[in-house]
């Protein structure tokens, strides 16, 4: 079973982040929160504990960086009820309870202070930049949600909520049949972020995860949303838990969920997001609003639509732009680094993991 995630992008109001969902506040629940700049190593001994992890057969869940999808900015053991994260900016993060719920591990340590001071200047000059690129690429991703919203009021005043909420009730009953006998839990993780990648869904998760994979084609998105909430109330109201990844546009709106239990998986498709997954069944939602009040907003809406995603391609570029200029950083600490010492704090790190008292018992 592959699961992977994103808990954080940039979004409508700056950075959307779920990364409180690495420290939460339950009892036995123990974060590892690693320290260090660009290039020190953190990504890569998180890979490998998660992979030494999967190998003795504990399940992981993947935590990727939105601003480079092939790195890692967390992993969760849920069985273990542990988790390792990068604590650093853009989701700074610290224990809420130090030595009793979580620690540091400061792989700041591990460089050469004279090396990285030798690079002041250019450290300095890079990390501006690369500050600079993420701040123009929000504001066209604020840009791009703000058009978006333009489409999406004309498609909430065409909505026919009613019935669409009758569709949503057939929907749940015809799919969630029976009660689990247990109470419903939530986990929020964000199946799709904008990334240099652009509009990136991990479509891996969700063909892993469910045998069932019903789509809802939606061009604003609108309607799904509904849709889906309702879904997701009926499921949690049953007792199965759900994994539910919000809207970086709307932290309110849920955009896809997976019921693990079920093996199903309900997901939206609009004009900003490619799925790239083999859906089960494909469902338009456009007979749910007024043809006549579309008909009568179509220059609207196709505009919306054309400028969100022209918008969005220039926010993706300077992301991409930012990724270059992160690697240039990445060396400055690279040469500077003692990747022996990580190496011994990765295989102490996983020791402590495994032999745990919090869950051994």
């Amino acid at each position: 079973m592959y699961e992977a995630y994103f808990l954080g992008s940039s979004g409508k109001n700056g950075f959307f982040s779920c990364f409180s969902q690495l420290t939460p506040k339950i009892e036995g629940q123990y974060t590892y929160i690693i320290k260090g700049g660009p290039g020190t190593g953190k990504s890569t001994l998180m890979r490998k504990i998660a992979d030494e992890m999967e190998k003795k057969d504990i399940n992981c869940e993947r935590i990727f960086c939105s601003s480079d999808p092939d790195s890692l900015d967390g992993v969760i053991f849920p069985s273990l009820r542990v988790s390792i994260c990068d604590g650093t900016s853009p989701h700074t993060l610290d224990p809420d309870y130090p030595g009793a719920t979580g620690e540091i591990v400061n792989l700041g340590e591990c460089w050469d202070k004279k090396k990285i001071y030798e690079n002041k200047e250019k450290i300095i000059e890079l990390t501006d930049k690369n500050k600079a690129c993420h701040k123009r690429s929000r504001r066209f991703i604020e840009s791009a949600f703000s058009v978006f919203g333009d489409g999406e009021k004309i498609c909430r005043d065409a909505l026919d909520e009613n019935r669409l909420i009758r569709y949503a009730s057939r929907v749940s009953a015809r799919h969630i049949k029976k009660p689990s006998g247990r109470v419903g839990l939530e986990k929020i993780r964000l199946l799709d972020a904008i990334t240099p990648k652009g509009y990136y869904f991990l479509s891996e998760t969700a063909e892993s995860l469910c045998s069932e994979k019903i789509v809802f084609e939606d061009s604003f998105g609108v309607a799904a949303a509904k849709v889906i909430a309702e879904i997701r109330s009926y499921a949690l109201a049953s007792g199965f838990s759900v994994i539910s990844s919000p809207s970086v546009s709307n932290d309110n709106e849920i955009r896809h969920i997976i019921i693990k239990e079920l093996s199903l998986g309900f997901f939206t498709a609009d004009k900003l997001c490619n799925l790239e997954i083999q859906p089960t069944k494909t469902v338009s939602l456009r007979r749910f609003y007024s043809a006549d009040i579309l008909a009568a907003h179509k220059a609207r809406l196709a505009f919306s639509s054309k400028a969100a995603k022209e918008l969005l391609d220039e926010a993706v570029c300077a992301l991409k732009i930012a990724k270059s200029v992160h690697d240039d950083l990445e060396k400055c600490y690279i040469d500077a680094m003692d990747y022996g010492k990580i190496s011994e704090i990765g295989k102490s790190l996983s020791e402590r993991i495994w032999q745990s008292e919090w869950w051994s018992d």
